[in-house]
């Protein structure tokens, strides 16, 4: 029988957690679960995500008032707004008659704080087994409703065993923590696809038909390695001085600010592009010559596997989740974080050797077909929750481990 589960979004804008969540909604195998779905109706994507659950008929979707916009919280009261603009206790009283009423076995949300506190709390009072899936760090930014959330949650579930190590180093169960990778469709990031865009690119941000292009597709902030990769084609501006580079992802002022002055400063202004969001990334993807992602700490790299589901050679910074995706020299290269100077290394290295680029972007695109796949990712899912349902019964757990390593089999 499927397990009958809840995604709870109470989130303000689709980011990469929801997605995540999004892929699972879409892949689940009938006999796997049955989905349900509380999303936000106060959140400035509400029609989108009606539409998105439009196309997955298979999914259940209700919208309630679930709190305000994130982006209307700010200043020192943070959290005291957070709390105030949270939901009423009328759509609280609500969502726990809809979990009564649908037979809902496990409710499942993301680690942001109204998400995380009010999946805990709901199954607290329904007394359904709560998941609340860790995309990120832990750390002194997490505020008390996501550290209530998380402690109270049944299990939780992490995307790296980086992520999972570190939720045990800050005081968290490990013997509820299980380590769950993303996925990619490779069906969707096929670099065998044309794409209309495509050709467009270049001639729309001015870079020359022949010109290597480098990219990184993240949100602007210092630790994803923007600085990294502008620092390394700077360094290089003498020896390869048709390098260019696409930064893509949604512009925040003053950040791009110190990227452009970083950039003028190394005398590369004029090879610095900014692509801003792309809700599809594919065709820039596609025009890449190298995809060089240096950030550090990187929880699991999602944007990283789904260049190498389109057949580009990766530079990364050899921290955080990234080393549990690739395996340095095989399919992508590793390099020390925070080190403008080991990235140029990487790329004229890579620029200077095109078969090193196929071979290493033709593995890249085999490892996450072997282990990064929607129907892996699901189907561990799928067993965490068996068993979830099964403890709350009082029934046996399957004697699963926590992490699945090479001797297991491949992890999602």
């Amino acid at each position: 029988m499927p397990v009958r589960v809840l995604f709870l979004n109470t989130r303000d804008q689709c980011g990469a957690d929801v997605a995540v969540h999004l892929t699972l909604m879409a892949n689940f195998a009938s006999d796997e679960a049955e989905v349900f779905v509380l999303s936000n109706s106060e959140a400035s994507d509400a029609e989108e995500m009606r539409v998105r659950f439009a196309g997955m008929p298979h999914v259940s979707s209700t919208f309630l008032p679930l709190g305000k916009p994130a982006n209307a919280l700010s200043g020192r009261n943070r959290l005291s707004k957070a709390l105030a603009y949270g939901p009423s206790a009328a759509s609280l009283a609500k969502a726990a008659a809809f979990i009564k009423r649908n037979r809902i076995q496990i409710i499942h949300a993301t680690d942001r704080p109204r998400d995380a506190s009010y999946a805990s709390l709901l199954g607290r009072v329904t007394g359904v087994a709560s998941v609340v899936h860790m995309h990120s760090h832990l750390g002194d930014y997490h505020t008390a409703p996501t550290l209530w959330g998380m402690r109270n949650a049944t299990a939780i579930f992490a995307i790296s065993d980086y992520i999972r190590d570190g939720l045990g180093r800050m005081g968290m169960d490990l013997k509820k923590i299980h380590t769950i990778y993303n996925s990619v469709d490779t069906d969707h990031f096929d670099p065998q696809k044309e794409f209309a865009s495509s050709a467009n690119i270049r001639a729309q941000f001015g870079i020359p038909e022949k010109a290597p292009l480098l990219g990184i597709a993240a949100r602007m902030n210092p630790w994803k390695g923007q600085l990294e990769l502008i620092g390394a084609v700077a360094l290089l501006r003498e020896t390869h001085p048709d390098l260019h580079i696409m930064i893509l992802g949604s512009d925040v002022p003053e950040v791009r600010a110190e990227f452009e002055k970083r950039a003028r400063e190394g005398g590369i202004a004029d090879r610095l592009h900014f692509g801003g969001f792309q809700k599809d990334v594919r065709p820039f993807l596609r025009e890449f010559d190298l995809f060089v992602h240096p950030s550090y700490g990187e929880p699991f790299g999602l944007s990283i596997a789904e260049a190498m589901a389109m057949q580009k050679p990766v530079i990364a910074c050899g921290t955080g989740g990234v080393p549990e995706i690739i395996t340095h020299g095989v399919d992508g290269r590793l390099v020390e974080e925070r080190s403008a100077e080991a990235v140029a290394t990487e790329i004229a290295m890579l620029m200077g050797d095109p078969d090193l680029r196929r071979r290493l972007g033709e593995h890249a695109r085999q490892t996450i077909r072997l282990r990064f796949t929607p129907r892996q990712q699901c189907s561990e899912v799928a067993r965490r929750y068996e068993n979830l349902v099964a403890a709350s019964k009082g029934e046996a757990l399957r004697n699963i481990p926590n992490s699945l390593g090479v001797d297991g089999g491949p992890r999602c």
